[in-house]
C-alpha cells in the first residue's frame, strides 16, 4: 500500500493530457459564462441608470440608496439565472468522468483489491435499505464500486444521498413542498467470514431511543455514540474499553461522523462525508493536492475502520 505522497507523485508524472485538456475546456467555458454575466449586468445597470435620470429620480442621499439596492438585487438575479441556465456544463461533466477514471480510480486501487469502479452507476437501492437506517422518499447514488479487502472480504461502496419530500401549508393556507436531506455520504457493505449471530448497531449520539440503548462503560464514548444490541453480552464482548477508545480516536482524528451496523456476517458502514470524488475548485489545478489528499484520507479511513472491525469480529470468542 502506497503513501499519499507516492500516489500524488505518480499522478503528477503520468500522462494526463486527456484530463488536462478537459480541465482547460471547463475553465474556458467558465470564463465565457463570467463574461456573459458581466456584460448582461452592465447593460441592465446602464438601462436602469438611464431610467432613473429620465424619470428625474434624485441621486442625492438618502435617495441614492434606492438605485444601489435595485442594482444589487438585479445583478444577483442575473447571476443566479445565468448559473441555472449553464448549470449543466457538458465540459464539467466530461472532466469529472475523466478525473474519476484517472485520479479516483487510482486512489481506490491503493486500498482495495480487484476493484471494479462505476463512477456513474448507482448502488442498488435494496443494499442501502438492508440496515433500515431511516425513512426517505428520494434515493440517489453514484461512484459505485465493488472490490475486496485483502483479496478476501467483499466490499460494495458508493456515495448515497437520501431525501424526503414534505408537504405543508404556508401562512396563507397554500399547499407547498420542501425537500429535506436525510443522509449524504459514503455507504459500504462488507461480507465477513465470521458471523456474530446477532445484530449490533453503533449510531450517532441521540439517534437510538433511551429504552433501546445499551449502557456502555465509557461516558466519553456515549458523548459520541449510541449502541443497540440484540444480544447485550455479544455487544459488550465486541465493544471493549480499548475498542471504544479506538472508535473515539477515529472520530476525533478525522472529525468524521460515522455509523456501524453488524448483522450476522454483514458489516455496514456509513460516513457522513457529503459530496465526494468530484474534481476540485475551478480556481485550482486539476490535480489539486488538497482535494486529492482529502479523497485519499477518506478512503484510508474507510479501509482502516473496515479492517479494524473485521479483525475485531474474528478475534472475539462468540
Amino acid at each position: 500500500m502506497k503513501t499519499f505522497e507516492e500516489i500524488y507523485e505518480e499522478l503528477q508524472n503520468a500522462d494526463n493530457d486527456e484530463l488536462n485538456n478537459a480541465w482547460k475546456a471547463v475553465k474556458e467555458e467558465n470564463r465565457k459564462i463570467k463574461k456573459i454575466t458581466i456584460t448582461i449586468c452592465l447593460i441592465i445597470d446602464i438601462i436602469t441608470i438611464i431610467s432613473f435620470f429620465h424619470n428625474d429620480i434624485s441621486f442625492a442621499l438618502p435617495f441614492f440608496i434606492l438605485p444601489i439596492i435595485i442594482f444589487f438585487m438585479i445583478n444577483i438575479l442575473v447571476v443566479i439565472t445565468i448559473n441555472i441556465l449553464f448549470s449543466k456544463n457538458k465540459y464539467q461533466n466530461e472532466c469529472n468522468i475523466k478525473y474519476k477514471k484517472i485520479v479516483v480510480n487510482k486512489i481506490m486501487s491503493n486500498f482495495y483489491d480487484n476493484l471494479e469502479y462505476f463512477p456513474q452507476k448507482q448502488m442498488p437501492e435494496y443494499i442501502y435499505k438492508e440496515p433500515k437506517y431511516e425513512y426517505y422518499s428520494i434515493y440517489n447514488s453514484d461512484d459505485y464500486f465493488e472490490a475486496q479487502i485483502d483479496n478476501k472480504y467483499s466490499i460494495q461502496m458508493a456515495e448515497i444521498l437520501t431525501e424526503d419530500e414534505k408537504t405543508y401549508k404556508d401562512s396563507d393556507g397554500n399547499t407547498k413542498t420542501r425537500i429535506i436531506r436525510i443522509f449524504h455520504g459514503l455507504f459500504a457493505k462488507i461480507v465477513m467470514d465470521k458471523s456474530i449471530n446477532s445484530e449490533l448497531r453503533v449510531m450517532q449520539n441521540g439517534t437510538i431511543r433511551p429504552k433501546d440503548r445499551l449502557n456502555m462503560d465509557s461516558s466519553e464514548f456515549e458523548k459520541y455514540f449510541d449502541v443497540k444490541a440484540s444480544n447485550q453480552i455479544i455487544g459488550m464482548q465486541l465493544l471493549t474499553a480499548d475498542v471504544m477508545e479506538e472508535l473515539i480516536e477515529f472520530k476525533n482524528k478525522t472529525n468524521m461522523k460515522y455509523d456501524i451496523f453488524i448483522k450476522n456476517n454483514e458489516l455496514y458502514l456509513r460516513f457522513h462525508s457529503g459530496t465526494m470524488f468530484e474534481v476540485g475548485n475551478i480556481k485550482n489545478e486539476v490535480l489539486d493536492k488538497n482535494t486529492i489528499k482529502k479523497y485519499f484520507y477518506m478512503l484510508n479511513f474507510t479501509y482502516n475502520l473496515s479492517k479494524k472491525l473485521i479483525d475485531l469480529v474474528n478475534e472475539t470468542q462468540i
